[in-house]
């Protein structure tokens, strides 16, 4: 990096990067380009999401979604003439998609607020108690978390695919990136050991769920792949770096906010509303699981302690 005389920091690639965010109402995609020494960041596309019903539930239209994305990217590369250096997907969390063995959707994905998970808790809790599970993970107990909707798909005998991948990440797949599940992202599945960092075997096991089947857990800010298909095609795709950052929307916003020191607390208000605060360690004792406070992934190894 070097800086200019008003002491923005410039990067020595001053080629463009692009940003995807993946929100349950609308899909944005940005531009982020030097201009004159400085960051300036373009929103260049943005279309409407929403669940759909359907004979098979409530799905999301994953064919709509990924030729948003897509004209949007193709918007950026007429744009950037300098080049694209990255390209970053974050997205809701929760959500998944089931992968045949070339990594092509089996059926759209079903959207958190489908029904089909009331029924797939109970029955779940009979199978590992929701005071274990929340001992595991430290994770807010919600029937639209990851694992109640891989258990009903279980219960349901959908087929289980080669792999499972939430949304940005399966984004990224389909891009020419590595299956992966990106650590934010990975702790609202309600999946992950608190402590361990790892998925938990005990969970997987109790729901009768293949941990073969889940991705590599891998950090925010981890480099998958580079951009391939026809887009890398395009010249400013031509050498391109697919990154997972942190792929739960709230967890890259929350590391988005200038604020140091351990004295600030945020509110995030969009589909949902979240209120909490960043904590070296999580939190996991009996006052705070009454409250039904959640331990999230946080950039740099932390916790999102979160009330929703």
């Amino acid at each position: 990096m070097r800086r200019t005389p008003d002491m923005a920091l410039v990067p020595q690639d001053t080629r463009a990067l692009v940003a995807v965010d993946l929100g349950a109402e609308s899909c944005r995609v940005s531009l982020l380009r030097w201009v004159a020494g400085r960051p300036v960041i373009t929103l260049v596309h943005r279309f409407a999401n929403a669940p759909r019903e359907t004979e098979g539930g409530l799905r999301w239209d994953l064919g709509m979604i990924e030729a948003g994305l897509e004209h949007g990217l193709r918007l950026c590369a007429e744009i950037a003439v300098e080049g694209v250096r990255s390209i970053a997907v974050d997205g809701w969390a929760v959500d998944y998609v089931r992968v045949d063995g070339d990594g092509r959707a089996l059926a759209d994905p079903f959207c958190y607020r489908d029904e089909r998970t009331i029924e797939a808790e109970q029955m779940l809790y009979e199978e590992i108690a929701p005071e274990r599970l929340r001992e595991c993970t430290g994770v807010q107990l919600l029937r639209i978390n990851t694992l109640y909707q891989l258990y009903a798909d279980r219960l349901e005998g959908l087929p289980a695919g080669e792999q499972w991948m939430n949304l940005p990440e399966y984004v990224l797949s389909r891009w020419g990136g590595a299956r992966v599940a990106e650590f934010t992202n990975a702790t609202h599945s309600q999946m992950v050991d608190l402590h361990g960092r790892r998925w938990c075997e005990e969970i997987f096991q109790a729901a009768e769920l293949n941990v073969a089947l889940a991705p590599r857990l891998v950090p925010p800010g981890t480099e998958v792949g580079r951009l391939s298909g026809e887009l890398a095609k395009l010249g400013a795709f031509r050498d391109t770096v697919l990154i997972a950052p942190a792929c739960h929307d709230t967890a890259s916003a929350i590391a988005g906010i200038p604020a140091v020191g351990d004295d600030w607390a945020y509110i995030s208000s969009g589909t949902w509303s979240l209120v909490g605060t960043v904590l070296k360690e999580p939190r996991n004792d009996a006052g705070v699981a009454a409250e039904n406070f959640t331990n999230l992934g946080a950039v740099g190894g932390e916790s999102a302690f979160t009330r929703m």
